[in-house]
């Protein structure tokens, strides 16, 4: 068993890559999505990979890792299961209130922006006559039989599939809502439930809320899709036990892990492309990069300072917030399957919405009627009609200009060509608006970062994005329309267990905090044991969550696994103020410090893809020669112009070029832009600058 085989799953296509854990080869695929059942495109992709030389088959699979959207899009579709909520008696406003949230990143241009509407309807909500404390001290008994009537309402009348429980403070003690579980499951136990005090036992009543509600309106959705999965794995002739799914913090987690806590896979398929994007950051001069991913469906993008991507547990999806530790990544409806139709106004507009991959953009033809961001590609010359996905997708240029035509030229008036363009720069102003909006709520200059490009259209976009910003380089992968899929060979087995125990750091009993601690890890290490982690390859990691006295937040430092004794608090507490000096720009040495959270993550260590190196093979610039030339459309040439098209595995190592240029391979097309220039660093990454 040699291959390790890692699949993200996009709105467009799906894209495959394997590595020879001997040998070290890698090989890609793409193979068109399955939006109908996603994990049919997976099996697809497995049986395509295996096809390219016929050299393995299933049971020399060691490894499957997979990055999934199931959950994410059962959000954003609003396609999750019929959902209950129980809460405690007097709290059933929490939800439906929410939280006084701002509108960030491109959402403050909307005139028509609206709260999403909740998840669990306020006639899907009951109140539960039970009450805990704030330090967990019983105030009222839960009443099981009161528990069952609810229960039995909402299932016999409503119909729901999946309840959500959150009683006040169940992070201090998790008693009644272990006794609500017990009850269910004795009366119903094809309802499926998620406990607050299981998921996420912290504090903020709402965060917490929300976070329990994610996991049951997308639970039911995420195990029937894994569940086909590993049925069609099983039938395609996959042996191994180790198949994971990609979380939302970027580690790894077993098929059944991921079936117990689905709200952790609500970042499942972006995550991936953020740890590539580390990855390149420790093999190149870059340590400062923006991920940019682009699909067909959408653009992610994540800011990776020094080589990390910061996390959060303030996540958001589609509205709905989320307190589960998650990659700090934003998205946007723009891809190439984008589409661009004249508005009421008589304006161009291009999205949010997307052709995906049914019905497609209308060069496909497999449906598709309004012209996309990819049609535009095409007619521009970006694209070459015999090419795509190597030649195994043909695509039609004339169904493109006529789309183009009727739908957008003709209305405004101007050239198929004007309109070709127009699509092409009002996509890139949005990708543009929420890069400049993220570096700029960080007080990041662009002119300090790399623009990672990845994902089938990212490198075709990310020239004029960086020249138009003023990046400092563009920065285009081996395998960059694979590039989270890439990412799921490149990290590890990770979890995080958090607890909600609030004291001062300074008078905090020392037991107390290693009994905590404690407790933590055991759970870390039977659910290792679950997974089937050799104990061995399991190591922990041990974090206070600390803040000042009276603070709202709170931030995280390390804690060594040693009695916490005076001169453990004194170094914590030195560490805590120069954090929060580097991240206000200020800290309060004379005030008491509060433990708010305890953490443990577990890391299991997996094997890793490592990209080839090879010296400069010392060639002269320009020495590199075309395979063909076609006309293309650029603005600074105001037009059409004869450019060089480059086949990717022609470039060598050193190898230098002056745009214009296109470069193509068969995952992805990068073009560059008339005095943009382009090296081939060691490890075939190519570099794009301005002059």
């Amino acid at each position: 068993m040699t291959w390790m085989i890692g699949i993200d799953t996009g709105g467009t296509f799906t894209d495959v890559i394997g590595m020879n854990r001997l040998t070290g080869e890698l090989r890609t695929v793409k193979v068109p999505s399955t939006p109908r059942d996603p994990s049919q495109a997976i099996v697809n992709g497995v049986a395509a990979l295996m096809e390219v030389k016929g050299d393995f088959t299933a049971k020399d699979i060691s490894f499957f890792a997979h990055g999934t959207t199931v959950a994410t899009n059962a959000v954003i579709e609003r396609k999750g299961a019929r959902t209950g909520l129980l809460v405690t008696r007097g709290t059933n406003a929490v939800y439906f209130a929410r939280m006084s949230r701002q509108p960030e990143g491109l959402e403050v241009l909307s005139p028509d922006l609206q709260k999403p509407a909740p998840l669990v309807a306020l006639s899907h909500t009951r109140e539960i006559g039970e009450r805990l404390a704030f330090d967990g001290a019983v105030l009222q008994a839960l009443d099981e039989e009161e528990v069952l009537a609810q229960v039995r309402d909402l299932v016999q009348k409503k119909k729901v599939e999946s309840i959500a429980v959150c009683y006040l403070f169940s992070f201090m003690r998790a008693d009644h809502e272990q006794a609500t579980l017990r009850a269910i499951r004795r009366a119903f136990p094809s309802i499926r439930v998620s406990l607050s005090s299981e998921l996420i036992p912290i504090i903020r009543e709402y965060r917490r809320l929300s976070t329990t509600v994610l996991d049951a309106y997308v639970g039911p959705t995420l195990d029937g899709y894994l569940q086909r999965l590993a049925a069609g794995l099983r039938g395609a002739g996959l042996t191994t036990r180790q198949v994971f799914i990609m979380q939302s913090n970027g580690g790894l987690m077993s098929i059944d892990v991921a079936s117990a806590n689905p709200v952790q896979t609500l970042l499942s398929g972006p995550a991936g492309g953020v740890i590539s994007g580390k990855y390149l950051g420790g093999i190149t001069e870059f340590p400062n990069l923006v991920t940019f991913d682009v699909g067909g469906t959408s653009t992610d993008v994540a800011t990776i300072v020094d080589g990390e991507n910061p996390e959060t547990t303030d996540g958001n999806v589609a509205g709905h917030d989320s307190s589960v530790p998650m990659s700090d990544i934003g998205t946007i409806g723009a891809g190439g399957g984008t589409i661009a139709r004249v508005g009421a106004d008589g304006r161009l507009r291009v999205g949010p919405d997307s052709a995906g991959a049914d019905p497609g953009p209308v060069c496909y033809g497999i449906g598709g009627v309004d012209p996309t961001v990819t049609d535009a590609a095409l007619v521009l010359g970006y694209l070459d009609p015999s090419a795509a996905l190597g030649g195994r997708v043909k695509i039609d240029r004339g169904r493109a200009e006529r789309a183009i035509a009727s739908k957008i030229a003709e209305p405004l008036g101007i050239s198929i060509e004007d309109a070709a363009f127009g699509i092409i720069k009002i996509i890139s102003s949005h990708m543009e608006g929420e890069i400049r909006l993220r570096l700029m709520s960080r007080g990041y200059s662009p002119k300090r970062f790399a623009l990672v490009a990845m994902g089938g259209a990212g490198p075709m976009h990310a020239s004029m994005v960086a020249a138009n910003l003023g990046f400092q380089a563009v920065l285009v992968p081996p395998y960059p329309g694979l590039g989270s899929a890439m990412g799921l060979l490149l990290t590890d087995i990770r979890h995080t267990y958090l607890q909600s125990r609030p004291g001062a750091l300074a008078s905090y009993d020392s037991d107390a905090v290693a009994a905590l601690f404690a407790a933590l890890r055991a759970k870390g290490a039977a659910e290792a044991r679950d997974e089937g982690t050799p104990a061995d390859t399991v190591h922990f990691l041990n974090f206070l969550e600390l803040r000042y006295l009276g603070q709202g937040y709170e931030l995280q430092v390390s804690c060594a696994d040693v009695p916490l004794d005076d001169t453990a608090r004194a170094d914590i507490s030195s560490r805590f103020h120069q954090l929060h000096e580097k991240q206000y720009g200020h800290c309060a040495p004379d005030s008491p410090i509060e433990i708010v959270n305890f953490r443990v993550d577990s890391v299991a260590t997996m094997p890793k893809l490592r990209l080839p190196e090879q010296a400069s093979a010392g060639r002269a610039t320009g020495a590199a020669q075309p395979r063909s030339q076609r006309k293309v459309y650029f603005a600074e040439t105001r037009g059409f112009v004869d450019t060089p098209v480059y086949g990717r595995a022609t470039l060598q190592s050193g190898d230098r070029l002056v745009g214009p240029a296109i470069i193509e391979q068969a995952d992805t097309t990068t073009v560059l832009l008339p005095g943009q220039q382009l090296s081939v660093d060691p490890h075939f990454n190519l570099v794009l600058r301005n002059e």
